[in-house]
This record gives structure tokens, sequence and C-alpha cells, in this order.
């Protein structure tokens, strides 16, 4: 792990399973695997997961893992950099973020020749900074699509960004982009760059209606730019894009809402029957993301873990090697079982694709 172990930092995960790291061998063989967390409803963990989930696959499956993101609040960003490194990361308006690998090809000056990479050592993988304004060139990415759906150059480039940024880190095991909540163009532009894609859900009704709106996107998205392609004027100014077929790794539940009846926990009824519902919607809605009949896109649910995440980000620190004692113990205990699970379904349904 990159810088040693720091101060309030647990010992380094244990190694996962034979099995995933089975998994990750048929992945790593395919080479560089991109894949985004996304779904449009806020609130839903989505940042802390995929810092841990990093995490897990950095450390406890030593891989070599960038994360970009791509959300102009920025949260990862400061979940993951100490104090100082945050403060003076944003000293100036010429931080190396993901703001300069769009700026660039904004102004007319084609893509970013290298890439503003830095390192995490707490949580062993590396990171494109995120940038509040990136959130500026959201218009101009929505303007250039029209153009991009035409077939022109300009256009299917600025869309086409993700997808060089990719080929430009292909020595890395996983590329994993964080997301704002939202179907706009920035998020769009990601979409239909990467492998694969992951859904952080809370179980609410909202979280139904957001798995229907992520299909129906997608659908037209992905049929946009196929039509942008074929009339591309031209070709060569994107021949190093190669369609990719759009697959769902699976969706991730937040803890259910609880109430405490007779001494008991139980699980608030509503909120029970939206969680049943859940496997019948991701059918319906996105099976034409699902290629094999023998994933389980449940790949896990996140339960309540109290102080423990605050805590992790106060330290920035995965929440897995937060070393406090206490009841900090079975917390992270409970933590490293919810992540190492997560992680190695994750792993078994990109093998099977």
């Amino acid at each position: 792990m990159a810088g040693g172990r720091k101060k309030g930092q647990a010992a380094a995960l244990p190694a996962m399973s034979d099995a995933a790291l089975a998994d990750l061998e048929v992945i790593k063989g395919r080479g560089v695997h991109a894949v985004c967390f996304f779904n449009n409803k806020g609130g839903v963990g989505k940042t802390t997961l995929v810092a841990n989930l990093a995490a897990q696959l950095a450390i406890g499956a030593n891989s070599k893992v960038l994360v970009i993101d791509a959300d102009p609040q920025c949260n990862l960003t400061q979940y993951v950099l100490d104090d100082e490194e945050f403060i003076k990361a944003y000293e100036t308006e010429e931080t190396d973020s993901i703001y300069s690998v769009i700026h660039p090809l904004s102004i007319g000056k084609g893509y970013q020749e290298t890439l503003p990479i830095r390192s995490v050592g707490n949580f062993g993988f590396d990171i494109v900074i995120g940038d509040p304004r990136l959130a500026l060139k959201e218009d101009l990415l929505a303007q250039d699509w029209r153009d991009a759906k035409a077939g022109g150059t300009r256009g299917l480039r600025t869309t086409l960004l993700f997808t060089d940024l990719i080929e430009r880190a292909k020595d890395y095991d996983f590329i994993i982009f964080d997301m704002g909540p939202s179907l706009g163009a920035i998020n769009r532009s990601i979409l239909l760059s990467v492998d694969s894609f992951v859904i952080p859900m809370s179980i609410d009704i909202f979280s139904l209606w957001a798995i229907r709106n992520i299909g129906s996107a997608l659908k037209v998205w992905r049929k946009e730019l196929d039509v942008g392609m074929q009339l591309a004027e031209d070709p060569k100014e994107i021949e190093f894009y190669k369609r990719k077929n759009l697959r769902l790794v699976g969706y991730v539940t937040q803890q259910h809402k609880e109430k405490v009846t007779d001494g008991a926990v139980r699980v608030v009824e509503a909120y029970e029957v939206i969680r049943r519902k859940l496997p019948e919607e991701v059918s319906h809605n996105l099976n034409q993301f699902i290629a094999k009949t023998e994933i389980e896109p449940h790949l896990g649910d996140i339960k309540h873990l109290g102080s423990l995440a605050p805590k992790s980000q106060t330290l920035h620190t995965p929440m897995t090697m937060v070393a406090l004692s206490g009841s900090y113990t079975s917390l992270r205990k409970r933590a490293r079982e919810i992540y190492a699970d997560i992680g190695e379904r994750f792993l078994a349904n990109l093998a099977k694709y």
C-alpha cells in the first residue's frame, strides 16, 4: 500500500477468496475495464460505495485501480484526500483535475495528452480529482450532442472524450467513475464510454423510478450515438472509438427503513414491498444490459454502520481500515464482510460477461 499506514488506519485488508481472485484473472485478461456507479437519484450512498469498493479492489484484490471523480460536487475527492492535500489542490484555478481533461477540448485544442493522475495512499488507488467547474461544461456537452447525433466531428469528439480518457489509461485493471445524480450530458458521455455500470440505490419508491429512467435514457442515447457514428463526416477523427455492449454489473441497496416493535427491530413493511419489487423492475427495464441469465444483479445490501462512515470520512481512510477501538471494532469487521461480499459478487458478474 503506497505511503504506508497512517494514524487511525488499520492493517491492510485480508486477501479475497480464491474464487474471486480467479474471476479477477479472467477480467484482467481482457484488458482495462471501465465501470461507472450511477443513479439519477441522489442520497443513495454512491460516493461511499465507490471509495470503499475501489479500495477493496485495490488493496484486497491487489488491482491497479483509477477512480475518476466526475461529480462537480467533488465529494469523493474530499473523502479520499487528506485535509492538507485537498486544500492545496484547490488553492488556484490551475489545479490538475477532471476539468483539465475537458477544458482543452472545449476551446478547440483537442484531447489532453496526459491525464492529471495522483496517488491516494490510504485507499490504494489513483484518482483524477473532481472540479466544481465541471458543471460549466454541461452546456457544452449538451450542445455538441446535437452535432454528434448528426455525425459532426466536433460533436462526436466531445461526446467521446471519456472514451479517449479510458484509452489513455490502459495500464489499469479498473477505471471507476463516480458521477453526479443526473441524466445530464456529462453522465451521458460517461455511460456511452464505459464497459459496465453499477446502480447504488436506497429502498424507496424513487429508486423504482430511477431504474425506469436509466433504462429508457440508455436505450435512446445508444441508438442516437449509433446513428451519429454511421453519419460521421470524418471517420478518421474517431477511429479510436470501439462500440461497447454496455452491461449492468448489478445494483447495491442501502439499509431498509426499520422500526422497533416490542423490543424487536423490524423492516417497515412498505419498504419491504419495494425491496421485493426491485428484481422485477431491474429485469424489465434493464434486461438488454444483462447478457447472461446466471448473473445475480443484486450485489449486496449495505446496512447501517453507525458512526463508522463519517469517521472514515474524517480520517480519509476506508471504513474497512479505521483503526479505532470500542464499538468501531465490530463495525469495522462488519464493513469488511459487506465490502468483501460485494467485491466478490462484482467480480463474479464481470467474469461471466
